[in-house]
């Protein structure tokens, strides 16, 4: 007995935030989740790149997140590899605010959708907020 798969409709309910994107780093598609931690309306982000779509915060040059996250992504697309970013500091713009940020932490793993040639169609882009875990180390080590 085969049964009928909507595979949209468990992308959207997944548990983690998870991001479609395209070779070029245009959001494709979202989970609720990462609508969620994202902060904002689907509209503003989907068919952006995701490095426009959650840009550096101007007032922090010590933000490496943007930066890690093209690395990573630019890493995905020339190895075909998954690639794993461990907590680093990407603030979050305020969306009732706009230029006010947020400070966040992440985990970041960035995988390649790979088609039946081997070329990477998509990157399946996971965040997952460690801000709580890191304001926790913080405040054990002060």
């Amino acid at each position: 007995m085969t049964h009928h798969i909507d595979y949209r409709a468990a992308f959207k309910s997944l548990p983690s935030a998870v991001a479609l994107l395209s070779p070029d780093m245009i959001i494709l598609d979202i989970s609720d989740r990462y609508l969620d931690a994202a902060g904002c309306a689907p509209e503003r982000i989907l068919g952006r790149n995701i490095l426009e779509a959650f840009p550096e915060n101007p007032r922090d040059p010590d933000n490496t997140g943007p930066r890690d996250l093209r690395a990573s992504l630019e890493s995905v697309l020339a190895t075909g590899l998954p690639d794993f970013i461990n907590a680093t500091k990407y603030d979050v713009e305020d969306q009732d605010r706009p230029g006010e940020f947020e400070e966040r932490y992440w985990t970041i793993a960035n995988v390649p959708v790979r088609d039946d040639r081997g070329q990477t169609t998509m990157i399946v882009h996971m965040a997952h907020e460690q801000t709580n875990r890191v304001h926790g180390r913080q405040s054990a080590n002060a």
